[in-house]
């Protein structure tokens, strides 16, 4: 697990919610949300300051404390698929 600390925004069906990323693996985030949210479903997570979005789906959450299980990273420097157009004008706009 590596500290991130950086800024984040996670989007839940259709919903922005901004987020600070504390730490980040291969296959894990751990995120803090600004207020609390009960979230469940599949994510994406855009990482402002490394220029990534994640594929996820929340694997637990305590409090404003979420796990997220990560199953795929996708650089936003890029092309990015149709699916992540939204995530990569978040990006843009940080």
């Amino acid at each position: 697990m590596e500290t991130v600390n950086g800024r984040g925004t996670l989007c839940n069906n259709g919903v922005e919610f901004p987020c600070v990323i504390r730490k980040a693996s291969a296959q894990t985030l751990i995120v803090t949300l600004d207020r609390g949210r009960s979230l469940s479903g599949a994510t994406i997570v855009v990482d402002h300051k490394r220029g990534l979005a994640f594929d996820a789906t929340v694997g637990s959450s305590k409090g404003q404390e979420l796990t997220l299980d990560v199953s795929r990273s996708h650089d936003l420097r890029g092309l990015v698929p149709a699916r992540l157009s939204r995530a990569r004008d978040l990006w843009k706009r940080s």
